[in-house]
């Protein structure tokens, strides 16, 4: 293989490598911007008297979205600690599982 063959090869797959993470970040924004709707909208609703309307389609949106690129990025129990508490998230919590695992080590 010459030379100008090989730059050819390295520089096709680095351009599908940056395609490739490209379409990753932009999967990855439009689920993020999904979730920052759906809290919009649920205000709206618990507190500005809106519909429910708009939290059922942004929640389909959601499904949609995580049925097309898996899941939605988020450690769903990290962030229901984050905003709910741990009393919320429980014993699934990733920093109860690890004082659970500690426990048992030392027992």
């Amino acid at each position: 293989m010459s030379f100008i063959a090989k730059c050819l090869e390295i520089t096709e797959k680095s351009f599908e490598g940056a395609v490739t993470e490209a379409e990753e970040w932009s999967a990855h924004r439009h689920g993020a911007k999904l979730f920052m709707k759906l809290g919009i909208a649920y205000y709206a609703e618990q507190r500005l008297e809106g519909h429910h309307e708009p939290v059922e389609r942004i929640l389909n949106a959601l499904d949609g979205h995580a049925a097309e690129h898996g899941e939605t990025g988020l450690d769903h129990l990290r962030a229901a600690h984050e905003v709910l508490g741990r009393e919320f998230a429980g014993e699934h919590h990733p920093d109860a599982i690890a004082e659970k695992e500690a426990a048992a080590a030392d027992a």
